[in-house]
């Protein structure tokens, strides 16, 4: 009997303590580690083509899906971001096709936790170099040729890219 109650006692005492460490932990903020993943996609809204954006133009994003460390949810889905513009290369006369790059830059928190030491949460990833159709050809075939236009590099709306956080971020509760 007794060794029965001393064993309930130890455990309430363990339990105690596990809670009183882990809000402590929580206080103390929670680390997103640089690398982990995030999956993030172009405002619908917005028509990303080569011809509409410039080198260094900013293009609004947003997450996917959440970003959640240990069960709490750090960054919730719909934060906005930016990505930014650095190969812009419009259409072109004798059917050249138009050429768009994107770098992502940055999530902006959203929900109940914040960036300790940032504005934003930093991100890298990249689109890769995406081409339009080219119709080189068929400005050869045709006399007017030269008035044939290619087609503009565009980001289908509903593409996702996964990127990765390019910082350790530590995150605190909002007060």
């Amino acid at each position: 009997m007794i060794r029965l109650r001393q064993s309930w006692r130890i455990f309430a005492m363990i339990a105690v303590l596990a809670l009183m460490c882990s809000s402590v932990a929580i206080a103390a903020g929670i680390q997103l580690p640089k690398g982990s993943k995030a999956i993030v996609k172009f405002d619908p809204s917005t028509a990303v083509t080569s011809g509409r954006f410039e080198e260094g133009n900013r293009v609004p994003i947003y997450l996917v899906e959440p970003i959640v460390m240990g069960g709490l949810t750090l960054v919730e889905e719909g934060a906005m971001g930016t990505a930014v513009v650095t190969t812009a290369k419009g259409a072109g006369r004798g059917g050249s096709p138009g050429k768009l790059a994107l770098t992502f830059e940055s999530i902006s928190p959203k929900g109940s936790y914040v960036p300790q030491e940032f504005d934003a949460v930093p991100i890298a990833g990249e689109t890769g170099e995406i081409k339009g159709k080219g119709k080189k050809l068929l400005s050869y075939l045709f006399i007017f040729g030269l008035f044939i236009k290619g087609g503009q590099a565009e980001v289908p709306a509903d593409t996702t890219f996964e990127v990765t956080i390019a910082e350790n971020v530590r995150f605190v509760k909002k007060e």
